[in-house]
């Protein structure tokens, strides 16, 4: 299967869906990270931030990650940023998308969100993640994490230019994983990802 995982900038992927991404790659999986701009605006700078989504992709096990050419927090949900979008997941042909909720309060997230929707008109599942800041996000998806919870933390601790910001922190990262698997009523599980059906297709 081949995944697809889209975020505005670099470190949204790991936060919201790091865990899954890194149970596909153990299954085998191929993963592949695009992210719309290089975070320029939220501290470290572009070409660091870059080269920490990198190293989290190497640790992840993707087979490639892009970076767009927008810039951090100017994101809006024109035709522009729909094609740019459209043209990777073309290059992908992807079997699942990751992409923003299109709710999230972030302007940059929200845009991504929605034009990734319309992106990907002609794919068959597309699914949304939350990170520690989303609000009103109603997942109907409960991936156990569990075996990877650390291994993320792992992850989203290699961008050391976002340590200052609390929703990056371990105890953030665990305590939604651990709501959320409270929530899912899954029977012994400690640690869980959530992500909302924004399209699912089925076929025999």
């Amino acid at each position: 299967m081949k995944i697809l995982a889209i975020g505005a900038h670099p470190d949204d992927v790991e936060i919201g869906c790091g865990g899954f991404l890194l149970k596909s790659t153990r299954a085998k999986d191929d993963v592949y990270i695009y992210f719309l701009t290089r975070g320029e605006a939220g501290g470290g700078g572009g070409d660091q931030r870059e080269q920490e989504a990198r190293i989290s992709a190497e640790m992840i096990g993707a087979k490639d990650i892009w970076f767009g050419e927008f810039h951090d927090t100017e994101l809006t949900p024109t035709g522009t940023l729909v094609n740019t979008i459209e043209d990777v997941i073309n290059h992908v042909n992807p079997d699942m998308i990751f992409t923003h909720a299109k709710n999230d309060e972030h302007h940059d997230h929200r845009a991504v969100g929605l034009s990734t929707i319309e992106a990907a008109r002609h794919y068959p599942t597309i699914l949304a993640y939350e990170i520690p800041l989303t609000k009103n996000f109603q997942p109907q998806i409960y991936v156990d994490i569990s075996d990877v919870i650390q291994m993320k933390v792992k992850l989203i601790s290699l961008y050391h230019s976002q340590q200052t910001k609390r929703y990056l922190w371990k105890d953030a990262i665990y305590g939604l994983a651990q709501y959320r698997a409270l929530q899912s009523r899954l029977h012994g599980t400690e640690f869980v990802e959530a992500f909302q059906v924004i399209k699912c297709v089925w076929t025999f």
